[in-house]
C-alpha cells in the first residue's frame, strides 16, 4: 500500500511541474507536499468506507468480480508508474514542430475494484492507520520523486545528487564505467534536441550543449536550432505575413470594399516574430530540463573520442571546462555560405533577413534553391522589387521539370525578376549607401540590399574533427556517417544537416530519434531517406513526394504520367490567371505511385496526405477507388482517369507501344 501510494505521490508532483514560457527557479515543494497528504488522506478514508481490506488492494481484480475504473496517472518522459511500461512502445511521445515538440502525460488505466474480494474485516483503529499510512505515503512520494526545474540563470549548475531510484541507478552505471555522462549531445537543434530528450526517456544520462539560449545576432541560432530561430518558423511567419498583401486584392471581388494604399509595418512584424521565438526558445529550455537533460550553453569541441571541451565563446584558446561520456553525437546543423567574391562583406545571408530594421525597397536575391526562391516571393509580397540570379538554366533542381518551369512563371507573373545563367562578379557600395551587383556578363543591377542563399554548409569549424579522425567529405565538409549515423570513430555519432544527407527539420529529427532508440531502447532502428516529402513555400507553393518524372525515365521501362492544369476555384471570382498543376507518375508494370507533385495553393497540406499514400506503397487503383472531397483541389489527385503520356525507355509517347 505504502510503496503504490507513493508511486501515486510521484506521478502528482511531475503533473506540477511548470510548463511555462520561460524558465523559472526552483521553489518550495511544501505545497504540493502538503495537497498530497490531503489526497492520500482523503483516499485512505475512502477506502475506509468500501469495507474493503488491505489484502484487495494487492488482489488482481477479474472481469466477473466487478467492474473496474481507470484512474488516468501522468506520466513523464522517461518514467514510468510503478509496475506498468510506458504505453505505445515508447515512454516519451515523438513530435514535430508546431505546438508539439512537448512532454506528454500518456494515460496509465490502473484498475481498482470497488467492491471487497474476500477480506476480512478489521478493527476502526486499524482502518485510521491505514488513511495515515497512506497520507504519508503520498506526501514522501510527492517529496522523493520531485524533479529540479529549470534554474533562473543558465548554464545548469553542477549535476546535483541522485534522489531518486532511476537516477541513483544511472549515476551507478555512469561512474562504473568513469564517465561523467552516458551521451554528450553537440548542438541543440532539431536533430540534438530530439536525440536527447528519447536518450534521456530510455534512461540515459545526459548532457546538451548549445552556445545560445535565446535567438538574435551575433549566433543567431540558439537552442531549438536553425529551424526555430533562423529557419522553418520564422519563414513560416513572414509567408503567412506576404500574402495578405494578394488576398487585399482578391478580396474586392468577393464585395469586400478595401481601402486602397494600405501600408505594411515592418518593424511591428518583426516585434511580433522576435517575441514568438523567443517564446519557443524558453518553451525548449524548459521541455529539454524537464525530460531529465542537462542543458549547458556554451561551444563544444572534441579533445578525444569521450571527452569534449566547453568554451564560453568559440575562439577561446582555452577551454572553460571539459565533460566526459561514452558515445557523443554531432548536431550542429549548417551555416549560410557566401562565396568569396569583392564585395561580399556587403552581402547578408538568411540569417540577417529575418532582423532587418526595414522591408528593402529594391533586393537582389542570389540562388536558385528553396531559400532564394522563397524569400524572393516573400519580399514581392511585401511589395519590394526583387530580381533573382541564379547561375544555370532553371532554379529549384530536384524538383519535378514541370513544376519548377510552372512556379517560374507564377513568380514572373507577379513581377520577380528571374535572371537564370547569371552569376554576380562583384557587389560596389555607393555613395547613398545603396549597392551595385555586376554581374560576370557586365550587366549592373542596383538595390538597397543583396541577400546570398546559394547553399549551406556543415557547421564544423572548431569542432576538432580531425583531431579524432572523423571522416569528412573533402568537397562538401560533411560528416561521413554509416546507415546507423555512426561517424567512422567508435562512439562518435552525426545527424541532421551536418551529414549532408536530406537537409530538412523531419528528417534530423528522424535521425535523432532514431539514433536514441537503437543506442538506448534497445532497438534497431534505421533512419529511412527514401520517399520523404518537401515542400517549398513558395507563392503558389510547391510539393512533392517519391520521384519525378525524369528520375521514373531513367530507373523504369515503362511509365504512366497523369498531369492536370486548371485555374483553382478562388480565383474563378477574381479573375487572376495563375494555376494549379498536379502530376501522378506510375509505374505501369506495378501500377504503383512513384511520385505525386503539386504547385498551387495549399500544396504542402495537400502533400502530407499523399505522402503516406506513397510511403505505403499505394497503387494508382487506389488512388481511383478513393472519393473525392468536392470541391477541392486535392480531388484532382483521384479523379485523374487517363495518363496524359507515357514514358517507354526514356521516349516519350501517347501510347504503350
Amino acid at each position: 500500500i505504502f510503496f503504490r501510494t507513493m508511486a501515486v505521490g510521484n506521478a502528482y508532483y511531475d503533473m506540477t511541474i511548470p510548463m511555462g514560457d520561460a524558465p523559472t527557479a526552483s521553489g518550495s515543494k511544501m505545497p504540493a507536499v502538503a495537497l498530497g497528504a490531503v489526497f492520500g488522506l482523503a483516499a485512505g478514508l475512502a477506502l475506509l468506507g468500501t469495507g474493503a481490506g488491505p489484502a484487495s488492494l494487492f488482489s488482481t481484480p477479474t472481469a466477473t468480480a466487478t467492474t473496474p475504473t481507470a484512474v488516468p496517472l501522468a506520466t513523464f518522459p522517461g518514467r514510468s508508474m510503478a509496475g506498468a511500461g510506458p504505453l505505445y512502445g515508447s515512454p516519451v511521445a515523438s513530435s514535430g514542430f508546431g505546438g508539439a515538440g512537448r512532454p506528454s502525460a500518456d494515460v496509465q488505466p490502473v484498475l481498482m475494484t470497488t467492491a471487497a474480494q474476500g477480506a476480512q474485516t478489521s478493527p476502526s483503529l486499524h482502518w485510521a492507520a491505514l488513511a495515515a499510512l497512506s497520507a504519508a505515503a503520498f506526501a514522501i512520494g510527492t517529496f522523493l520523486g520531485r524533479r529540479p526545474t529549470h534554474p533562473a540563470t543558465l548554464p545548469v549548475p553542477e549535476q546535483q545528487q541522485p534522489q531518486t531510484l532511476q537516477e541513483i541507478a544511472i549515476a551507478a552505471y555512469t561512474s562504473q564505467h568513469n564517465y561523467d555522462y552516458d551521451l554528450i549531445v553537440i548542438g541543440a537543434g532539431s536533430g540534438g534536441v530530439r536525440a536527447s530528450r528519447i536518450s534521456a526517456g530510455h534512461g540515459a544520462k545526459v548532457a546538451l550543449l548549445e552556445p545560445s539560449m535565446a535567438h538574435g545576432p551575433p549566433n543567431y541560432s540558439a537552442v531549438g536550432g536553425t529551424c526555430v530561430n533562423v529557419g522553418c518558423v520564422p519563414k513560416k511567419l513572414m509567408v503567412y505575413g506576404s500574402e495578405y498583401s494578394h488576398d487585399f486584392e482578391d478580396a474586392r471581388a468577393y464585395g469586400w470594399d478595401v481601402p486602397t494604399g494600405i501600408t505594411h509595418n515592418w518593424t511591428r512584424l518583426m516585434e511580433n516574430k522576435n517575441k514568438e521565438i523567443s517564446r519557443l526558445n524558453g518553451i525548449y529550455k524548459n521541455m529539454l530540463v524537464n525530460s531529465g537533460v542537462n542543458l549547458l550553453e556554451g561551444w563544444g569541441s572534441l579533445v578525444d573520442t569521450h571527452t569534449v571541451a566547453v568554451r564560453s565563446s568559440r575562439d577561446s584558446p582555452e577551454p572553460d571546462s571539459t565533460i566526459t561520456a561514452e558515445k557523443i553525437l554531432i548536431a550542429v546543423g549548417g551555416w549560410p555560405f557566401i562565396p568569396d567574391i569583392p564585395g561580399k562583406e556587403h552581402c547578408i545571408s538568411s540569417n540577417e533577413a529575418f532582423y532587418l530594421p526595414e522591408c528593402p525597397k529594391r533586393i537582389v536575391v542570389v540562388g536558385g534553391g528553396y531559400i532564394a526562391t522563397e524569400f524572393s516571393c516573400i519580399f514581392r509580397g511585401y511589395g519590394a522589387q526583387v530580381t533573382q540570379m541564379y547561375r544555370g538554366s532553371m532554379f529549384l533542381n530536384g524538383f519535378d521539370d514541370d513544376l519548377r518551369t510552372h512556379l517560374c512563371g507564377e513568380m514572373q507573373a507577379q513581377g520577380i525578376e528571374i535572371m537564370f545563367n547569371t552569376n554576380p562578379a562583384k557587389i560596389e557600395k555607393q555613395a547613398d549607401g545603396s549597392l551595385l551587383v555586376t554581374t560576370e556578363a557586365g550587366e549592373q543591377v542596383p538595390c538597397d540590399v543583396c541577400m546570398y542563399a546559394t547553399g549551406r554548409k556543415p557547421y564544423t569549424r572548431g569542432l576538432g574533427l580531425d583531431k579524432v579522425g572523423v571522416e569528412v567529405n573533402p568537397k562538401s565538409g560533411a560528416i561521413m556517417v554509416d546507415e546507423y549515423s555512426k561517424t567512422s570513430v567508435d562512439g562518435i555519432y552525426c545527424v541532421g544537416d551536418a551529414t549532408n544527407r536530406i537537409n530538412l527539420t523531419p528528417v534530423a529529427l528522424h535521425e535523432g530519434h532514431c539514433f536514441a532508440d537503437t543506442e538506448y531502447g534497445g532497438m534497431n532502428r534505421k533512419p529511412d531517406h527514401e520517399n520523404v516529402a518537401a515542400a517549398v513555400f513558395s507563392n503558389p507553393p510547391l510539393g512533392t513526394v517519391g520521384i519525378t518524372e525524369a528520375e521514373a525515365a531513367a530507373s523504369y521501362d515503362r511509365v504512366a504520367v497523369f498531369k492536370s492544369g486548371f485555374r483553382p476555384m478562388v480565383h474563378t471570382l477574381t479573375g487572376s490567371s495563375t494555376r494549379v498543376v498536379m502530376k501522378l507518375i506510375v509505374d505501369v508494370a506495378t501500377d504503383k505511385v512513384l511520385g505525386v507533385h503539386m504547385c498551387g495553393p495549399e500544396a504542402a497540406e495537400i502533400l502530407q496526405g499523399m505522402a503516406v499514400a506513397v510511403k505505403m506503397g499505394a497503387t494508382k487503383h487506389d488512388f481511383d477507388s478513393t472519393i473525392g472531397i468536392h470541391p477541392s483541389a486535392a480531388e484532382e489527385f483521384v479523379t485523374m482517369r487517363s495518363p496524359s503520356y507515357f514514358i517507354v525507355k526514356g521516349e516519350k509517347m501517347d501510347k504503350l507501344p
